[in-house]
């Protein structure tokens, strides 16, 4: 007998595992002597696997269940052969020393690569199994739209559909697909946060956001959808803040009617941290920590990931007492347990399965019985609440040293790069010319990885050495820091002024590091901390050849760079071989790729500054063919705005065609772009489709990214990309549901939001 996984073709059961099923049914019948049978191993297979928990739910007692409820272990039940779930950050590697440092999700976001990146999530998984971490804490999907936000460097980019993408990739990447999906090097994604944390009240991490329906479901929900719906995410974490008044981690129409209700999420829920006693003592939503426990669980919040003080692990301490008093029932503790139990054994299995407890003995009729609140202050007791298991496997440091991943973090690095500006092709840099370099700025030497990133990289490699190793002991690279990111001294500023009047060319290293911006360290302002600014503009005052590089996690407002400095580089935090990927960069044996996935806008008084902005009325009437109506009236005129990147070669976007000139709902018209690289040296072309429907009852964005495609060319060489438009391209929400309106489609292809090549139209019928 062979049981088939869901939506696989191997056998993942075999006859050993329907004995188990056997013994089930046995031991519910007459519960007696343990009876030990296989190990059950890991997989999925539907109403079998559903047998198996609820089996184990019968036998488990409400300390046990509530145990499965805790995300920090122990949280395993040996007697029950249930294994400990260990979590862990992954959200550009695992947070480990030794781990691949990988770049940051913003600079992943500027690769617009969806394969790169769920080749990145499977690295990381492999790595995440060899520390034993099974759940990971990744991917951030909330949307970049408040530049003040200190998590911006968390997220994908500022676009619901290219997060959307990247999303997918990874988590696919985390949890396996096909055969490999959930296997030994695989493991349990969690997509956070639900929803909407991009935008919060000021700016401010965890601060409260209010919006419409109509704003949640076309901006908001599309990347978790897809997480749910396309890359079947195992896990989802809400998030800090309230959506209209309503607490993330208290509301049951996002957790229960639209996630498992419309949506058909069938895994589990865990708290962000600390988020569920905030309930009580943040929000004033609950009456007490006890009614907090409830609100989540009985919303649908499955685990509490506990943190702060002991006192606020509620589910722990007060599930006891929201039993008596009725706010929570037995089944809801059972069916979130259910949930958890299905995860553990699809990725981990059961150790040594359905060994009977003797539930007739005294010992083990006060263990059922017994309040959780005794367990817990006896797990305090003993120092195991505060115990992370170390499960590192063997051989696990010939997996976080394997030279693939290196390979793989310098690619990523090397296509988040993103080039703003090359003023008469000053980049790249000519090695034969270049004998003495002059790196400037605070960040030149630094250590700069960004928020949730490995304490201790297996190395890493700053820009003075990566510069140093590409051209040689033939070269000369000097480095005075110039100022500091808080302030610095004249003379410091002298010095490296001196310096630079004696170089060939001068790479000044500015930006910041997570203390000045990351998470709960939000900004009020979008210019360069300290007197950054101020140095380069004395570098640019002596005439030497100046490129600026953005070390960062968020764009920046700087109109004077802009307009005088004449290379600038858009570097993000990328990983451990920063230095190296930006080398190859600044001396031409890359050819930089990279897309901006935020716009970078003229002041913070232009926020909130993303692309796909509201159709403006203001005095000045908005023309979507020139784009080009003055500041503040529209967002238009941004730095640089978003998907700009440019190269070291040139594309020429040659046509545009329709396969069918209209279409109604169920049918799809397919776009075909040629472009062709008109330059010297291959390079890569991320092809973008935007789209806006003229007239409708409700009102769109000026623009809407629908469709994007990565195409490397060869000198020489035209090739043709095809993006699908049909019902998903076109609908909006209005009057609770989703509808496409008559009319016509313009469809704008270009290489960023404002660079539109080619024009091409659709009727909707």
């Amino acid at each position: 007998m062979t049981l088939f996984n869901r939506g696989m073709r191997r056998p993942v059961f075999t006859l050993t595992f329907a004995l188990a099923l056997g013994v089930i049914r046995t031991m519910a019948a007459a519960p007696a002597a343990p009876v030990v049978a296989a190990r059950v191993p890991p997989g999925k297979s539907g109403a079998a696997l559903d047998r198996i928990v609820s089996g184990l739910i019968a036998r488990m007692t409400l300390d046990e269940k509530i145990l499965q409820l805790l995300e920090n272990p122990p949280n395993g039940v040996p007697r029950l052969g249930i294994p400990d779930l260990r979590w862990g950050e992954v959200l550009h590697g695992v947070v480990s020393d030794g781990a691949t440092a990988f770049p940051q999700a913003i600079a992943m976001g500027s690769t617009w690569d969806p394969a790169l990146l769920r080749e990145m999530g499977d690295a990381v998984a492999r790595e995440a199994r060899a520390l034993g971490v099974h759940q990971g804490y990744a991917p951030m999907l909330g949307l970049a739209r408040d530049p003040r936000w200190g998590r911006v460097e968390e997220s994908y980019g500022e676009d619901p559909y290219l997060v959307t993408q990247l999303g997918v990739a990874y988590i696919e990447g985390l949890q396996g697909t096909g055969a490999t999906r959930l296997d030994v090097n695989h493991i349990l994604a969690t997509p956070k946060h639900f929803v909407a944390d991009g935008e919060p009240w000021a700016g401010a991490n965890g601060e409260d956001f209010e919006t419409s329906e109509r704003t949640l479901r076309e901006v908001y929900f599309p990347p978790f959808e897809a997480a749910v719906m396309v890359a079947h995410a195992e896990s989802l974490m809400p998030a800090h803040h309230a959506i209209n008044g309503v607490p993330s981690h208290a509301s049951a129409w996002l957790l229960r009617d639209v996630l498992r209700k419309e949506w058909g999420f069938e895994g589990f829920t865990v708290s962000d941290m600390g988020d569920i006693p905030k309930l009580y003592d943040g929000h004033g939503y609950a009456r007490s920590f006890s009614d907090a426990a409830a609100r989540a669980l009985n919303a649908g919040v499955d685990q509490e990931l506990e943190g702060g003080p002991v006192s606020e692990h509620v589910y722990a301490k007060y599930f006891g007492k929201a039993l008596k008093d009725g706010t929570v029932s037995i089944g809801a503790i059972n069916a979130a347990a259910s949930r958890v139990l299905h995860a553990k054994i699809r990725l981990l299995g059961l150790a040594k399965p359905f060994e009977s407890p003797s539930m007739d003995s005294a010992e083990d009729a006060a263990l059922k019985h017994r309040g959780y609140d005794d367990v817990f202050a006896q797990m305090v007791a003993e120092g195991k609440e505060t115990t992370r298991i170390d499960g590192r496997q063997p051989g696990y440091e010939a997996i976080l040293n394997d030279p693939a991943h290196d390979k793989l973090a310098l690619r990523v690095a090397q296509e988040a790069l993103v080039l703003l500006k090359n003023q008469d092709g000053i980049l790249p840099l000519d090695k034969t010319k270049t004998k003495h370099v002059l790196v400037v700025g605070p960040l030149g030497e630094a250590v700069n990885l960004g928020g949730y990133s490995t304490g201790k990289p297996k190395f890493y490699v700053n820009a003075v050495a990566g510069i140093q190793a590409e051209l040689g002991a033939d070269a000369s690279v000097t480095f005075l820091p110039g100022c500091t990111l808080t302030g610095g001294t004249q003379e410091q500023m002298q010095a490296a002024v001196a310096a630079a009047r004696n170089a060939d060319v001068v790479v000044a290293v500015v930006g910041h590091t997570r203390a000045q911006l990351g998470e709960n360290h939000d900004r009020d302002s979008l210019e360069l901390p300290g007197r950054q600014e101020e140095l380069v503009e004395a570098l640019q005052a002596t005439g030497k050849p100046l490129v600026v590089v953005l070390n960062n996690g968020a764009p920046f407002a700087l109109p004077w760079i802009h307009e005088h400095v004449p290379a600038v580089i858009e570097s993000w935090y990328l990983g451990q071989s920063y230095g190296t990927a930006l080398a190859q960069v600044l001396f031409g044996d890359v050819n930089p790729s990279g897309k901006l996935n935020v716009s970078f806008p003229v002041s913070l008084g232009q926020s909130p500054s993303y692309y796909n902005h509201p159709v403006l009325t203001g005095p000045i009437l908005y023309d979507p063919a020139k784009q080009d109506f003055p500041y503040p009236f529209g967002n238009s005129n941004v730095l640089w705005p978003f998907g700009h990147g440019l190269s070291y070669t040139t594309f020429r976007y040659d046509k545009v065609t329709t396969s069918a000139s209209s279409i109604k709902k169920g049918e799809v018209s397919y776009v075909e772009v040629s472009i062709t690289n008109t330059g010297t040296r291959s390079g890569d072309e991320v092809v973008q489709m935007y789209v806006h429907q003229d007239y409708t009852s409700l009102k769109e964005p000026v623009e809407m990214l629908k469709g994007f495609a990565r195409v490397t060319v060869r000198p020489g060489e035209s090739r043709t990309v095809r993006f699908p438009i049909g019902f998903e391209q076109v609908k909006f929400w209005k009057e609770g549901h989703w509808q496409m309106e008559a009319g016509k489609l313009n469809i704008m292809i270009g290489s960023s939001a404002q660079d539109i090549r080619l024009r091409q139209t659709l009727l909707l019928r």
